[in-house]
């Protein structure tokens, strides 16, 4: 009950793209008030101050640039009892207005976001929420990672929130915004001035816009007039143009066409390219770190790989003149490639971090990693060697191609090269002596392919990092990911710890309850397994080999794959989009199929009901004309539910193992055919595709178990060894696996492979867990 006097002040961030919708209800049904705060920011660009169903009190025109360019405003809105009137504040403007509907007590019922039939509600962020009124004085920071209940600033708990995000996590976990396949050679930048990312080929530039999350492209005419390769480049934004160049291609010049440029520029108002230069440099250089220096005008790489050498050159790209200068040896360097480069803001010093090499430059006398820090000054290029660091037991990791200096600190992404399913981690180096945080959780990345490569980006505007990596999947073909994290980045200390919320006592001792009954019941169960354990003597000698993809199929298992009747793979065909789509039929296929209702939620759950329909109808028309090219299968829609209709010769691995399982008549080799694919639906990543990963995953679980344990048994020990990389891809730390895998490999005489391995999951297992563990 508040008595003369109702105060409610929060801070907010207004959504980047025009929306319009109601923020805040204030209600009181007993006293028949009933107050909303309205925002539009379409155009209009207000905030209004409404009595529901009867008048405007307060309007204040805002301009939307400031207010973004501002990150977060606060805005309040003040209930004066005595008085009958009202007041709103936002970002230090404030107007009154005379409310005689105002009762001289209020009980309010107080609600953001949807509120009844009122179901339009705009994309703001709030923070530190203050209710006040007399004695009464509630605070609610809102700056939890997790649950439905709202805790106030002493962890009370003392509201409720629905369908919440919680905008801390954006500043823990990178978030995958969108991705681009591309069949032919690509390259990729991110343009700060316009907020997006371009995807380009020599054909067609596709625009990713990370305001409105909207993808177009561009189709050039003519095309671009470098041979695109490796797809690097680099973005001007003073002159609003996109720079691509390859630094070599042709070991004999005369191989040449002498119309063929080296390096190229696309303008971004016009999209027309203009051939720069037609020099290449002596030699490749793989992995070469790079910076563009506007002050100067030049662009400017170092290191990189080639030739059987790693190199230590400073190269230089004269804009104006469109000439490769000759290049300046820095000898205090180690000679390098997989290096990391940035520039400062005043475009003074450039950096150098990192990499592989060695003193000789010869690489086949091998290579060490390289955790170093290289200042040059841009005005006379001498270089100074700032640090040195000790990497220590820590898997060995190499940098990205930038780096991004921010204050006192560079800021760069590391992963470890030498994986080919490897990860990238956000790091934040000491400009003064080396001291680094890992901050973030981290990105997947696949990089057998020397062409692999990622890069990061930071936008100051909404205060976010940005990050593309681009995968290839042959020499040519490519996907490039993007995907962003949230300013500050936490490490993971600091999110475990905001992380933390109270702890229900029934359930703490209940939970801890069930895992002294889990612990109990596992070490019976491992008594009971080293009782039966046996001496096998014998050499593994059955084999079980991948089969060769069949015309007309799917397969779920593994990379998903797609095959027309002529056995041609046409996985490209499928947008991530069609593959969501294909996955969640192949999930409800023997349940009768997906209701259209149902395929709406899953896949458009925010867009409004006309938009759902209208995307709904266009991709079920792609994914039939997708289907026409396989025979034996077909999209149908009976009765408000779409099915697949699947005949022969049509095969899914998906559909052939719960067959197999289901009716039990799997044997080990027609198992291990599907499940040595790899993970299920080892690349598809959609939210909604996680209950069927989750329940496939579930059924398969106490079969691959029991056929390990099985193999292991009848000393078939090379089965039991793929069955072990089956369960691994369940579950990467189940000690049961890793037992028989180690056992299996010592009976087949593979001792050092055994230890490699060991070494391994003891180090992941401790990076999960934070503790170590014994198998006795």
């Amino acid at each position: 009950m508040f008595a003369h006097q109702l105060n409610i002040k929060f801070d907010l961030q207004i959504p980047r793209v025009g929306e319009v919708g109601y923020i805040l209800h204030v209600v009181d049904e007993n006293n028949g008030v009933n107050y909303n705060l309205f925002y539009d920011g379409r155009g209009n660009d207000w905030f209004e101050l409404n009595e529901e169903g009867k008048t405007t009190l307060i309007r204040i025109n805002f301009n939307r640039q400031a207010l973004l360019a501002k990150g977060w405003i606060t805005l309040s809105l003040c209930f004066d009892l005595d008085r009958k009137e009202v007041a709103m504040t936002i970002d230090g403007m404030t107007m009154k207005s005379v409310a005689m509907s105002l009762p001289s007590s209020l009980s309010p019922k107080i609600v953001f976001g949807r509120f009844d039939y009122l179901i339009e509600v705009p994309s703001v962020t709030l923070k530190n929420l203050y209710v006040q009124g007399g004695e009464v004085n509630y605070f609610f920071p809102l700056s939890q990672s997790r649950s439905n209940d709202v805790y106030d600033y002493q962890m009370n708990k003392v509201g409720r929130v629905d369908n919440p995000y919680w905008s801390i996590n954006d500043c823990y976990h990178w978030k995958k915004i969108d991705s681009m396949h591309f069949v032919h050679n690509a390259g990729t930048c991110f343009d700060l001035k316009r907020h997006v990312f371009y995807g380009y080929t020599r054909d067609t530039l596709f625009i990713y816009n990370t305001d409105s999350r909207e993808t177009n492209y561009r189709v050039f005419q003519p095309s671009c007039p470098v041979d695109i390769n490796l797809g690097m480049n680099f973005l001007d934004i003073r002159s609003d143009k996109l720079y691509t160049y390859e630094v070599f291609k042709y070991g004999n010049l005369d191989e040449r066409p002498k119309d063929e440029p080296s390096i190229a520029s696309l303008d971004l108002n016009t999209f027309e390219w203009s051939s720069e230069c037609f020099a290449q440099l002596p030699t490749q250089m793989h992995h070469h770190g790079c910076i563009l220096d506007t002050l100067r005008n030049r662009f400017r790489i170092f290191g990189g790989f080639g030739s059987m050498q790693y190199f230590r050159n400073l190269y230089t790209y004269d804009i104006q003149t469109q000439q490769w200068l000759e290049s300046k040896p820095l000898y205090t360097c180690t000679p390098r490639y997989f290096t990391s480069m940035g520039i400062d803001s005043q475009s003074r010093y450039a950096y150098i971090f990192g990499g592989m090499g060695n003193d000789s430059g010869n690489q086949s006398i091998g290579r060490h990693y390289l955790y170093d820090l290289y200042r040059i000054d841009l005005n006379n290029d001498s270089t100074t060697k700032l640090w040195s660091i000790d990497w220590g037991k820590r898997q060995n990791v190499v940098p990205v191609r930038n780096l991004l200096v921010i204050g006192d600190y560079f800021y760069t992404l590391c992963y470890p090269e030498a994986l080919s399913s490897s990860y990238l981690r956000l790091c934040r180096f000491s400009l003064a002596d080396g001291t680094m945080e890992m901050l973030g959780d981290s990105i997947p990345i696949q990089s057998n392919k020397i062409a692999t490569n990622a890069n990061i980006y930071y936008d100051p505007v909404v205060k976010k990092f940005f990050v593309s990596v681009q995968e290839f999947t042959n020499d040519i073909s490519s996907t490039i990911s993007f995907y962003s994290i949230q300013l500050p980045v936490l490490s993971e200390a600091e999110f475990v710890e905001i992380s933390e919320l109270p702890v229900d006592k029934k359930i703490y001792f209940i939970g801890t309850a069930l895992i002294v009954v889990i612990l109990i019941i596992m070490w019976l169960l491992y008594k009971s397994y080293r009782r039966r354990r046996q001496q096998i003597a014998n050499k593994e000698k059955l084999d079980v080999m991948i089969p060769e993809s069949k015309p007309n199929s799917i397969y779920l298992f593994g990379v998903f794959c797609a095959f027309d009747r002529e056995n041609r793979d046409i996985s490209y065909m499928f947008t991530d989009r069609l593959r969501e789509l294909t996955c969640l039929l192949f999930w409800y296929h023997k349940q009768g199929g997906i209701s259209s209702q149902m395929v709406g939620t899953m896949l458009w759950g925010d867009k409004p009901a006309d938009k759902i329909k209208n995307s709904r109808s266009v991709i079920m028309n792609h994914l039939r004309k997708v289907l026409d090219e396989i025979d034996g299968i077909e999209l149908v829609y009976i009765d408000g539910f779409y099915r697949f209709n699947i005949t022969k010769p049509f095969y899914c691995d998906y559909l052939d193992c719960s067959h197999q399982v289901f009716t039990e008549t799997y044997t080990e080799q027609s198992l291990l055919a599907i499940l040595r694919r790899g993970k299920f639906l080892q690349t598809q990543n959609m939210p909604s595709l996680d209950k069927f990963k989750s329940e496939t995953e579930r059924i398969l679980t106490p079969v691959v178990q029991l056929l390990m344990k099985r193999t292991y048994t009848n000393s078939e020990l090379k089965l039991t060894l793929y069955f072990v990389e089956a369960m691994f891809h369940i579950d990467p730390y189940n000690l049961d696996s890793f037992s028989y895998q180690m056992k299996s490999l010592k009976r087949l005489g593979k001792i050092y492979e055994a230890q490699d391995v060991s070494r391994t999951f003891h180090e992941e297992y401790i990076r999960a867990f934070g503790e170590d563990f014994t198998i006795q």
